[in-house]
Parts: C-alpha cells; structure tokens; sequence
C-alpha cells in the first residue's frame, strides 16, 4: 500500500474515533449538554461516514469498494439536516424544528440511503461506477440524477445553518464569538473542501471531508474544554436573555449600547438593532413624548445605583438598576441597566399603606392615621403661630338604628353621615372615625368660636338630610364637642375636652354643639336665639 494512502487512511481512523469520542462526551454530559440527541447522532453518522471510507480507501477490489461507498451513505446524508437541527438549539430556535418540520428536513436524507443501496436497479445516483487507478484504487463515477439533489440539499442546510449562526453572532455582539466561531468552522469547513472535490482542486482525487471531519473533530473537543460549548450557559443565552420579563440594556463606557434584550424593546419603541453602537440618550431625544419610556439623567446611571420611576402614561411603575461591568482586573468597561417592573408590587404596597392609614368603611383616615396626622398639622400650625381646633362628634341613637334595622343599616348610616360631612369640608381638614359611630375633625386656622359655628353647620346638615333606604326615612342627628389644641404633646387632653363637651351635648338632649372653653356653650341653643 502506497504510504501517502496509508497516512491518509490512518487520519480518517483518528476522525472516527474522534467522532466517537465526542459523542460518548455529550453523552455523558448529556444532563448540561445542550442539543445533546442532537450531537450524539451527528458524531455517530461522521463516524460511519469516515471509518467507511477508510475501509473503502484501504480495499483493492471494485465490489468491495462499492460496498464501502454505499456504507457511507448510511451516515452522510443525515448530517447535515442535524447540524442544522443543532444550530436552531443553539441559537434558542429550537420550537421552529417541530415533529412535521423534522419529519420533513430527513425526507431527502432517507430517499438519498435508499437510492444509493438499490442504485444497481435504476443508477440515479451514480449512472455509472468504475475503477481507476492512483495512489490507491479509486471509485470512478458518473453523476445521476439523485446525486445533484443530495448534494445541493446538503449545501443549502450548511449554508441555512451558517448564516443563522452568523445573524445570532451578530444579534449577541460577539459575547460568545469563540463558541460560535467553532459552529461555523464545523459546518463551512466540510463544505469547502466537499466543493472542491467535486470541482477536481484536491491532491489524487480522494475525498477530503473525511480527513476535515477530523480537523472539526478536534475543534470541537478544544471547544468542550475551554469555552464550554453547548452548555446550558452560553448555548441559551439568547433563550434566557430574551425571554427575561425584565428589560436589560447593556452600555459601554461611552453611553453606547452594545446589547439589548426582547423585553426592553417593548419598553423602549425606539430600540432596535439600529440602534446598536449609537448613544442611550438618542432613545429619548423627545422628551415631549409622554409615550417614550421616563429615563432619569444619563448622568445619574454611571455607577452602581437604582432609581423608581411612574410611567403616568401607562400607570405603571418601574424600577431601574444600574450595575457597572468590570474586567477580571476590575477596571469598569461599561454597565448594566435592568428595568423591572414593579407596577403589583407598588400597588400592593399602596393597598397595604390604605389598610394602615384608611377605615375600610368609610374611607376615611383611622383613628391612629388620624392621631399621627393631626400632631404634625398642630406642629406646622404652631410654627406659623396659627391655632388648631378638635371637633368630637358621634350619632345620637345609634344602637337604637342597629337595633331596628340590623347593623347593615347602622352601617350605611355611618357611610352617610361621612358623605354629608365630606361635603363641608377645606382642603386642609383632617376627618377621621375615631371608633364606631364617632368621628373626629382637625381644623387649622381656625378659633373656638368658628369651630363651633363650623360643627353647628354640619349638625344641621346631617339633620336636615335623613337616610333613604328602600323608601323608608331614617332620620339621623348627631352630637357635637369642640376644644382647642394648646401643643403637639397636647393632642390627648385636647381630645378629652372635646370629649367633655360632647358628653355636655348628649346629657342635654343631644343633636347639639357644646364648645369648651372654661364654660360650656350650645351653639344649637345660641343660633336659634340669635334667630
């Protein structure tokens, strides 16, 4: 056997074991290996297809030759559909090769295997077959009909396959170029050398894919080791980082964006491919636009920091956070901005802050909200020397309403004793159930006397305005007291005057307004002599 066959034929039995060693690798690390199935068939078809053309390269007779050849052809047709098979997972693409689509792309491969092995009977692929003489005895033939077909199907799943890894290399701005780069070499080298065999620019005739299926062989296995190759990590990355319900843009040094992923270009409509190397600020050069997403100054992003922001337009809330990148070396090379919406959690907390500070009946302040709230107007009220007025105040017979019409009743008599009372109400009041069917007002810049004047108007209007329930009139009065707020730190004796007067109202008939001020005075009593 000439020597320079007998090297070549010892490459092709390194590429099959290479080929076999790299499937028995993904089946091991099957579990983290994406596309696994995948890879595993695709070593196992480059292994048949090599180890039987050494066999063929080593045999001397034209039967056996043949035989060897159309061996082949049970792994060489179906490695290219696979390899386009494994690009889609790579590239996250996988939900396209649905169970028709897969069915369909082996339909060519199949019919290939079997034309080739009944080719005596019709010679579509090969019209004929010859030996000729080289190095080595070789298959001679002329192309069929079938041939032209295997071959172009095999070249346009390689080049599909490549340029889908060339649009995902670009669409992740070369993070993962070496792992791409791998890919890419795996399907083009083949190809190249398969081209040139059939247009007759390789050395004695041989077919040099065998031998180039070993170069790729040991590509993959470098890629195995140092980049990770088809783990999880890197081979979904566009997966995750596009489905992620969180935007994320991604910024070098100079405010350009470098990266982006599905879920920040539907927060930001101006982003887009274009917009790749451009600066972030170009994203919102209307800021008359209340449709554009509200970025904070561009200036406030540089360094690890987080911001909440209302889009009003939308009456969403976001919340942006801004990491820097840095080296290994530590130096920053740019930074990451991760818009994630906080809109339930914020109004969450908003219903939460409402159970807190909110009576659930009346949607009025609570007694403690109430507390709270009126010790800081007296604090403010007190800085600016202006007084501040309590008025006390509860409906008269209430139990007896709850006892005649049931306490869905006596509810909807406290709802409307509120409605009445929000009627007459300034801006600045404080207006609070204080427990029951008692409520409590905090008024500033007012005196005693207008205070009282203020609670005798409301009297009458609630006197005035009976409750109307299914045709029946419940008529409602209440009781008032008033007492002035000397101090902040007052607030509880204030309270119980208050208090003291309005007990003053109910021991006297009650629906009245008794104001303390070292003596009792009925307002009711006062008006109506004054009438």
């Amino acid at each position: 056997m000439n020597s320079q066959i007998y090297i070549y034929i010892v490459f092709l039995a390194v590429s099959g074991v290479l080929s076999l060693f790299i499937g028995v690798f993904a089946f091991i690390r099957r579990k983290n290996f994406f596309g696994s199935k995948t890879f595993i068939l695709i070593s196992l078809f480059s292994s048949i297809y090599t180890f039987g053309h050494a066999f063929e390269l080593s045999s001397q007779s034209l039967s056996i030759i043949v035989f060897w050849t159309y061996f082949q052809y049970l792994g060489l047709p179906y490695i290219a559909p696979l390899s386009l098979i494994l690009v889609t997972q790579y590239i996250g693409a996988e939900k396209y090769m649905t169970k028709k689509n897969v069915i369909t792309a082996f339909c060519i491969p199949v019919l290939t295997t079997l034309i080739v092995l009944t080719n005596h009977f019709h010679h579509l692929f090969y019209q004929t077959i010859y030996l000729k003489q080289g190095i080595a005895p070789l298959l001679g033939f002329v192309l069929g009909p079938w041939y032209i077909v295997h071959g172009s199907y095999t070249f346009a799943c390689l080049l599909v396959g490549g340029i889908l890894l060339l649009h995902y290399w670009k669409q992740t701005k070369s993070t993962y170029w070496k792992q791409t780069l791998v890919m890419l070499l795996g399907l083009y080298l083949p190809m190249i050398a398969s081209f040139l065999y059939l247009i007759g620019l390789v050395p004695f005739s041989i077919d040099p894919v065998p031998v180039v299926l070993s170069v790729t062989s040991a590509l993959y296995i470098w890629a195995f080791l140092s980049t990770n190759l088809f783990d999880l990590a890197p081979i979904a990355r566009g997966l995750i980082f596009d489905s992620m319900r969180d935007g994320v843009v991604v910024l070098d040094q100079s405010k350009r964006i470098i990266d982006f992923n599905y879920a920040a270009t539907s927060l930001i409509k101006k982003l887009d491919n274009t917009m790749i190397g451009k600066k972030m600020e170009l994203l919102w050069e209307n800021n008359h636009d209340s449709s554009a997403f509200p970025f904070p100054e561009l200036d406030s992003m540089d360094h690890e920091s987080e911001f909440e922001l209302e889009w009003h337009e939308r009456n969403h809330y976001y919340q942006l956070r801004s990491s820097p990148i840095k080296k290994k070396s530590g130096d920053v090379v740019g930074n990451t901005i991760v818009i994630l919406d906080v809109t339930e959690q914020r109004r969450l907390q908003n219903r939460l802050e409402r159970l807190a500070y909110i009576d659930q009946l009346t949607n009025i302040l609570n007694r403690s909200a109430f507390l709270e709230e009126s010790i800081k107007l007296v604090e403010e009220m007190r800085k600016k020397d202006q007084t501040v007025v309590l008025i006390l105040f509860d409906i008269d017979h209430f139990k007896q309403i709850n006892d005649t019409y049931g306490h869905h009743i006596g509810d909807e008599a406290i709802r409307h004793v509120v409605r009445i009372c929000k009627q007459l109400l300034q801006p600045n009041d404080l207006f609070g159930r204080y427990g029951g069917e008692e409520f409590v007002l905090c008024l500033p810049s007012m005196t005693l006397e207008e205070a009282g004047e203020y609670a005798d108007m409301m009297r009458k209007s609630i006197e005035n305005e009976p409750l109307v329930i299914n045709n029946e009139i419940i008529p409602i009065t209440a009781s008032f007291g008033v007492a002035k707020v000397i101090e902040e730190n007052m607030m509880t004796d204030a309270l119980n005057s208050a208090d003291n007067a309005l007990y003053a109202s109910k021991r006297t008939g009650r629906n009245s307004v008794y104001i303390e001020n070292g003596k009792l005075i009925d307002y009711k009593t006062r008006n109506a002599a004054h009438v």
